[in-house]
């Protein structure tokens, strides 16, 4: 995602030739992401972030697993998903259940067993600003216009997939 042209105008006139870029604000960051994107960003200790909670949940895997899920996802829904620097973790970005309901324990569990963790309510997420690295990036960069995320329950149908699939090929 680049957020800011690699444009300065040119003195007199509308033409536009290549120059140094000018680092946008936080508040400039968010408002690009609330209407390209219509993420529910807010700005905490100056960084564009989302909290989970009723409007959008996330959910937390290894990025080798995230790769495949984000695969199998891809067919199905469009599925924003944010990569911690160095690839320590993706995060998927959802849709929680309505009426809001807990992953069940066993389920929990399971999940766990891959290092997979669903985001509790409350707690924030932290977006990418550049495309530039090191940085949070977008491995599934969401769609323009009105936010579309993966239900909640199809993410976590995915991580069953593809880990039943890699139990049965070793």
């Amino acid at each position: 995602m680049n957020i800011v042209p690699n444009t300065t105008a040119q003195a007199g006139g509308a033409d536009r030739v290549p120059g140094p870029e000018r680092c946008p604000t936080s508040l400039e960051i968010a408002a690009i992401l609330r209407h390209r994107y219509g993420l529910p960003v807010q700005l905490i200790a100056g960084r564009p972030m989302v909290t989970t909670g009723s409007i959008l949940g996330a959910i937390v895997m290894p990025p080798e697993l995230g790769r495949k899920v984000l695969a199998t996802l891809d067919r199905t829904h469009p599925a924003p998903v944010i990569v911690e620097p160095e690839e320590c973790s993706w995060t998927f970005l959802v849709t929680p259940p309505i009426p809001a309901r807990p992953v069940e324990l066993a389920v929990r569990r399971c999940l766990a067993g891959h290092q997979v963790t669903v985001v509790p309510g409350g707690r924030h997420i932290m977006l990418p600003t550049t495309a530039a690295t090191p940085g949070w990036q977008w491995a599934g960069e969401p769609a323009p216009g009105a936010l579309r995320m993966p239900p909640r329950a199809a993410v976590i149908t995915a991580v069953h997939q593809v880990t039943t699939r890699q139990a049965v090929t070793r």
